[in-house]
């Protein structure tokens, strides 16, 4: 039997690692990470308030990784997270195969409602209330994050012929339940016309685990944000090298042939 070459060797382990490190891959299950909460970014650094309760940005840390925190969109009013927190949640990408076996059809149309409203948190001028209703990037994000929160909970809407219809009855009296409900509308009117998943699918859900939070606690929340991959760039260099190796290794036995 032929041996198999290094740089045949060097090739397909180079291969494997980069695809092991592109965010394109497609999980057949989802993916597990370990998320801890730094809730220190709401005593004025950087994090917001409104009605009485923390919003967007909530920032993590992922697998250990503390030279990064990825801020996240909370979609889970009635849940609850601490500072320092950490627990262990599936990360279903958007429109794959295993967030469609893990999430009902009503939950996937509140996940890609979600999306869509992370995606105006991300570029608020995007909104219809920034071009035409006088609203402000800040008063957008604000909006949205309770539109995403009215979105899973069925305390902040009822349904009427078929539709779902914000409960502004429902929400704090401080709130400007005008921006929220023509957010809620546009997210609902969104996923009814745009079911090509290219656009979900640059999104991740971050769902909790049961029994993997610590004793004691409460349920945590469920999160959504731009697809996150946690791996540092020196790793992606670190393949790159190894198919250079490879071609390398093959142009020199290639001359001494």
């Amino acid at each position: 039997m032929k041996k198999i070459g290094v740089y045949s060797v060097l090739a397909v382990s180079a291969f494997g690692f980069l695809l092991e490190l592109s965010p394109l891959k497609a999980h057949a299950s989802p993916v597990t990470d370990t998320l801890t909460f730094d809730g220190t970014k709401y005593k004025g650094q950087g994090g917001n308030s409104s009605g009485g309760v923390a919003t967007y940005p909530y920032y993590f840390t992922i697998n250990g990784n503390t030279s990064t925190e990825v801020p996240l969109l909370c979609v889970s009013f009635q849940d609850k997270i601490t500072t320092g927190e950490t627990w262990q949640a599936y990360v279903y990408t958007i429109g794959s195969s295993a967030w469609a076996a893990a999430r009902t059809t009503a939950e996937q149309q509140e996940d890609e409602a979600d999306a869509y409203l992370d995606s105006l948190i991300l570029n608020p001028t995007s909104s219809s209330l920034y071009k035409g209703g006088g609203y402000t990037t800040a008063e957008i994000i604000t909006d949205a994050q309770w539109a995403a929160w009215a979105v899973g909970d069925s305390q902040f809407y009822t349904v009427v012929k078929g539709k779902d219809v914000l409960n502004t009855s429902a929400l704090p009296k401080n709130l400007d339940d005008s921006g929220i409900n023509s957010l809620f509308g546009a997210a609902e009117t969104f996923v009814a016309n745009n079911t090509n998943a290219t656009f979900y699918s640059g999104y991740e859900l971050f769902v909790p685990i049961t029994g993997k939070w610590p004793n004691g606690d409460t349920t945590p929340q469920t999160f959504i944000g731009p697809t996150v991959v946690p791996e540092p760039s020196s790793l992606i260099l670190f393949g790159s090298g190894l198919l250079s190796a490879a071609g390398a290794l093959y142009r020199r036995k290639r001359r001494s042939a």
